[in-house]
């Protein structure tokens, strides 16, 4: 088999398209070109045609996550959701046959990498979202653990994270309170005002304490 043709791709000038034989391989990044010397007329194999796609596709992969997780910090298991999303929009783009085994190793490596250069941190993350919650949405310990397990950070993690940074709980609760009922009193008959403490993670513990400090007042 032989490269007929290396084409710059118009929309991406770093990219150009790779013809065999005179037929439409596929598209590479210059990066390829220059690591697998390839140019018009060089003689290539099978073997390294695979090589090549198989490095292609993964490279791919790496720019895109990279630049998902640029626009906002990200857990690993958001990442790993990212890359198998990306894997089944792109069939049929980037690739036309990929066992579930190579996408399982391209997300290793792309992990390896990301972790290398310290682009994804679940602690780092925890803190984050936790401080973000409670300066614009407040919430209890409860609701915050189980928010940030849902973005696929590990429980021991998420509690020991919620602890250190929500030291007192009941000012949080006050807060939360505040931004929906302004300076309106509450009581134990106001069920409506309890269940919405409630549903924003606070124990009962906590809002009858509440309760009891503001009929004080």
């Amino acid at each position: 088999m032989r490269v007929t043709k290396l084409v710059s791709q118009k929309r991406t000038p770093s990219r150009v398209n790779m013809y065999i034989d005179g037929d439409f391989h596929c598209g590479i990044s210059l990066d390829t070109v220059a690591k697998y010397s390839l140019y018009e007329g060089c003689e290539i194999e099978e073997e390294k045609l695979k090589s090549i796609a198989y490095n292609e596709i993964r490279s791919r992969f790496l720019t895109r996550t990279v630049e998902y997780i640029a626009r906002s910090l990200r857990t690993e298991y958001q990442v790993k959701r990212y890359i198998r999303e990306l894997s089944l929009k792109k069939r049929g783009a980037w690739f036309n046959d990929i066992s579930k085994e190579e996408i399982s190793k391209i997300t290793e490596y792309v992990i390896q990498k990301l972790n290398k250069y310290g682009y994804i941190d679940d602690e780092k993350y925890a803190i984050a979202f936790i401080q973000s919650r409670i300066k614009n949405r407040p919430r209890g310990k409860s609701v915050l653990v189980g928010e940030l397990l849902s973005k696929g950070v590990a429980r021991e993690l998420a509690e020991e994270k919620v602890n250190e940074l929500v030291e007192d709980e009941i000012s949080l609760l006050k807060k939360t309170y505040a931004k929906k009922f302004k300076e309106s009193k509450i009581t134990k008959e106001d069920r409506k005002k309890i269940e919405f403490l409630l549903r924003k993670g606070f124990s009962w513990d906590l809002i009858e304490q509440y309760i009891e400090d503001e009929s004080r007042e």
